[in-house]
């Protein structure tokens, strides 16, 4: 598999504005952003070799992003009332985000018990309402088990991983799918008006994480393949061979804000518009709540003593 990206791409740290031909320093996790002497769009030179290989438009607008946010959060009862506002559009950037694509063969053994259904019909004896003895049937579903042994392969394609360290692969996982069949191939234009990342998650640390979830995917992929009505004790060895990886630059609208001293964040798949982030609660919200029901608590007690009262007199 091809190697991305070098430690002397990694150093680059500068971008020339095509319009006033400044010399931009760009934040070291991104390359490109906004000439700060003149707020035209920074492309970053990568030089002659292009660190990615496709880039996926965004489909949603800021507002859109904005409309989403409102919508997943609005019902959030317990959410700070910032939070509540944070779908405003003026808050929401939208980032291109790396990822790696991944493609890989699994071949697997495996062996499981098979698990066939069917039913019995029982006759048994039972008092009916009369007090008359009566004889009835009913039908039982039985399990027989089975051992079974075979082989398994699957061919998997653009397994994405998370390539930057703000994105947690769990967070990412949660923020995909990603319609990738809508890339485009990488061109330094495409970015122009958008802030994008460079990849920092590389080497064995992305490719241990393709792996793991390769291997999740052909456990799940080899339990819906085996036959019968229900499997158990599974077991399975698997020879994976890793194909190919393409870098990705993926679009995510990203809203910031701050409680109780602390940035929160929340993402928005700029394909899909799913909506991921973690949720704080207003404390006072959350002692309001508490309040109302200590005091529904305490009326319900008394009510019901007054009408103890009244019933044992």
């Amino acid at each position: 598999m091809e190697d991305h990206v070098t430690s002397e791409e990694a150093q680059v740290r500068i971008a020339e504005c095509p319009q006033c031909g400044a010399q931009v320093e760009l934040p070291a996790e991104r390359i490109s952003g906004e000439c700060a002497f003149c707020q035209s769009k920074l492309i970053e030179k990568l030089g002659q070799r292009l660190v990615f290989d496709r880039v996926a438009p965004f489909d949603l607008t800021k507002e859109q992003a904005g409309a989403h946010l409102k919508t997943a959060f609005g019902s959030a009862l317990m959410a700070p009332e910032k939070l509540r506002k944070a779908g405003k559009p003026e808050d929401v950037e939208g980032v291109y985000l790396p990822f790696w694509a991944y493609d890989a063969v699994a071949r697997s053994t495996y062996s499981a018990e098979i698990g066939i259904n069917w039913w019995e019909t029982q006759t048994y004896t039972t008092t009916d309402s009369k007090g008359k003895t009566v004889t009835r049937t009913r039908r039982v579903l039985r399990t027989e088990w089975f051992s079974s042994d075979g082989t398994h392969v699957s061919d998997y394609r653009d397994q994405l991983v998370s390539a930057s360290t703000g994105l947690a692969e769990a967070e990412a996982n949660e923020l995909e799918p990603f319609d990738v069949g809508l890339c485009l191939p990488f061109a330094p234009e495409l970015l122009a008006g958008w802030a994008a990342e460079r990849p920092s998650v590389v080497g064995d640390e992305a490719l241990n994480t393709a792996r793991t979830e390769f291997m999740e995917l052909e456990s799940r992929a080899i339990a819906a393949f085996l036959p019968g009505d229900s499997q158990r004790n599974i077991t399975f060895s698997t020879d994976l061979q890793m194909v190919d990886v393409d870098l990705f630059l993926l679009p995510v609208w990203i809203a910031k804000y701050s409680h109780n001293g602390q940035v929160h964040r929340l993402l928005v798949n700029g394909q899909t518009g799913e909506v991921v982030g973690q949720i704080p609660r207003s404390m006072a919200k959350v002692a309001s709540l508490i309040a109302i029901g200590v005091l529904v608590s305490a009326a319900i007690t008394a009510y019901m003593g007054k009408l103890w009262g009244v019933f044992w007199f």
